[in-house]
């Protein structure tokens, strides 16, 4: 032994406790005398990072400690055992039956607290603002919407039913908000009301700002309108969900009938085959040609309503077509109020679909064309050019004239008399050729009935002018018997003596008028009237003066021969005059029975439907409307006429 240390190696101590590194799960004995052996070698050195943690937190000192642990998450748990148990949730307020019933709900300062608070949180975000509404709105009415369009409420439901406090406060955000917000706020507000009503939650409060946006800016809504047609398109398969989007979007159509009508052609009428989405279409287009629009349609919208309206379809429902029928003569008028559509394009596209479709659909477009040669008789040329490559349409155009002629006017008639012979002439050389033409033969003999028509004119002119003489002659009868059956009444109660009254207070005001007018004039035309008007008025006073003697002589006869001839009467018929009496007394109970009941039929059996007074004053008054408007172009084309001449 030389006293120093010394390393064997090539064999294994086993009672050395140093660790092999082979033996990784295997832990040391030993605690003492590491620093004797290892001579300051560190045990980090020697073994694996692993090994390292195992020897410092080795089993045993994991199954000490486990125990605490469970004892501490038992300690943590306790006390949460105990603060739930005196909890008790707060009873949930009752949703409200309708939209009424949630409305009512809010109060004005609520819902006003809410918009200042968000306004004040966000004053350059409006969008936020009207979130904040929205969702507002949609906590207080969580309700089911069953019928997604409403059918059963009036036009704006539901906004219509919103307090006005409440619609003032949307109003005024909207407005704050300005239009390019409103408008990205209209395209959020619409997918996010899809969105929730896919997952069942409330969506009531979308309603109401979409209906808003879209009622007081239409055109905003159909700038973005290829946005809706793919969100519609993305959930046309869930009807309630795409019968919500039509709902909101077709609003523009309310106040505007060129954006509706933009909306019904792209967003609605595609649907149009589909059962859940037909008859909610053609309601939308009934409401839409229904209302009072005075804007111009042009030719392809014409036509658009048109085709839609005679559709043969699948699922069109025909019940709401007569309804649609009644609004084309509306529609007529406006195709010609348009001053900037060509009306010769117009009779050359009407003219190549006269044989298409059904025969209602040919009468229509006949109508049209009539009213648009009478108005411009120069488009009659537009199809003189085309006649000969129409010849089958041509001939259903002439057919419906000589049906009609008695309702032409009389220039347009004469006009017709040229286009005929040009017609006979084109036919001559179309026969010549070897090919014939496709409705050659129903175009000739088209052109020879009307040839052969006779221009008579129609019986309901010559009725009217019968009826409206009868009128007169019973009144004039009236009026002059009137006299000499009321021999007790004075004279300033009979009706002639009255008409003069009227007659006279008429003249002095028409007088006057003209005396202020052209004071000049009139005065030259009084001076050289006036020896006329004296003559006048002389033969006047000797007709009253006779008129007066006549019944001083009639009363004197029925006084003095009355009595003698109701005695001879009763001496050679006793009892005559009683019968008679009873006889007519009867007879005019009779007549005042079956007058009555008459009326009763009429007003329940005839005056209805297209007859009723209702329409009928709807008529009327269109008709004044129109004879007004006549009159007032009339009247400027004179004094352009005269300006003109003047120059």
């Amino acid at each position: 032994m030389s006293g120093q240390w010394e390393v064997v190696r090539g064999k294994n101590d086993k009672r050395s406790k140093l660790p092999v590194p082979k033996e990784n799960n295997k832990q040391p004995d030993f605690k003492g005398k590491k620093s004797n052996i290892l001579n300051g070698v560190r045990i980090e050195d020697v073994l694996p990072k692993s090994q390292v943690k195992n020897l410092y937190s080795g089993k045993p000192a994991n199954k000490e400690n486990k125990p605490h642990e469970k004892t501490k998450h038992i300690e943590t748990k306790k006390p949460e055992k105990k603060s739930s148990k005196p909890l008790a949730e707060p009873p949930k307020p009752k949703p409200p039956k309708s939209i009424e019933a949630g409305l009512l709900s809010i109060t004005t300062e609520e819902f006003n607290l809410i918009y200042n608070r968000s306004k004040n949180a966000f004053p350059d975000t409006p969008i936020v603002w009207l979130k904040e509404l929205t969702q507002f709105l949609n906590q207080k009415i969580p309700i089911e919407i069953q019928d997604p369009v409403f059918s059963n409420k009036p036009l704006g439901y539901p906004l219509s039913v919103m307090p006005s406090n409440l619609k003032a406060i949307i109003e005024k955000a909207i407005k704050e908000a300005g239009k390019s917000n409103s408008q990205v706020y209209f395209d959020i507000a619409l997918t996010s009301m899809v969105t929730d009503l896919s997952k069942g939650l409330p969506a009531i409060g979308y309603r109401f700002f979409l209906q808003y946006i879209a009622l007081n800016e239409p055109k905003l809504v159909t700038e973005n309108l290829s946005k809706h047609v793919s969100l519609r398109n993305s959930y046309q398969n869930r009807a309630n969900v795409a019968l919500s989007i039509l709902w909101a979007v077709g609003h523009v159509g309310v106040n505007d009938f060129h954006c509706g009508l933009k909306v019904f052609e792209d967003l609605k009428l595609p649907l149009l085959e589909m059962k859940s989405y037909s008859k909610y279409i053609i309601k939308y287009l009934l409401e839409l040609t229904s209302r009072d629009h005075k804007a111009p349609l042009t030719k392809d919208q014409y036509l658009l309503i048109l085709d839609t309206i005679f559709s043969n379809k699948k699922n069109f429902p025909l019940e709401l077509q007569k309804d649609l029928v009644q609004n084309i003569p509306k529609l007529n008028q406006l195709l010609l109020n348009n001053k900037r559509e060509n009306f010769h394009g117009v009779v050359e596209s009407l003219i190549k679909r006269l044989n298409q479709n059904t025969k209602a659909y040919q009468n229509c477009l006949c109508q049209v064309l009539v009213e648009i040669f009478t108005k411009d008789q120069t488009t009659l040329n537009a199809w003189n050019k085309i006649y000969a490559r129409n010849l089958l349409s041509s001939a259903v155009l002439l057919k419906y004239l000589t049906r009609n002629s008695g309702n032409l006017k009389p220039a347009l008639r004469n006009s017709l008399k040229d286009l005929l012979l040009s017609f006979s002439s084109i036919n001559e050389e179309l026969s010549g050729r070897k090919k014939k033409d496709e409705g050659l033969k129903e175009a000739i003999e088209a052109v020879k009935e009307a040839k052969e028509q006779k221009q008579t004119k129609p019986k309901s002119r010559g009725l009217c002018r019968a009826v409206l003489s009868s009128f007169i002659i019973a009144f004039s009868m009236t009026v002059l018997f009137e006299p000499f059956i009321n021999l007790d009444r004075p004279k300033s109660d009979l009706c002639l003596f009255r008409l003069s009254g009227k007659v006279q207070q008429a003249a002095l005001w028409v007088d006057s008028k003209l005396e202020q007018s052209i004071p000049d004039s009139y005065g030259q035309v009084k001076q050289v009237a006036e020896p006329y008007g004296v003559l006048s008025s002389d033969l006047v006073k000797i007709g009253i003066n006779a008129l007066e003697t006549a019944r001083g002589n009639w009363k004197g006869f029925i006084n003095e021969k009355y009595p003698l001839a109701v005695a001879s009467i009763d001496h050679y018929a006793p009892g005559l005059l009683d019968n008679t009496k009873e006889v007519l007394t009867r007879a005019l109970q009779l007549s005042v029975h079956y007058y009555r009941t008459a009326v009763d039929y009429l007003k329940k059996e005839v005056f209805v439907g297209q007859l009723s007074p209702e329409n009928i004053q709807r008529i009327v008054v269109g008709a004044y409307n129109t004879t007004s408007e006549k009159a007032v172009e009339y009247y400027h084309w004179v004094y352009q006429k005269v300006q003109t001449t003047i120059k």
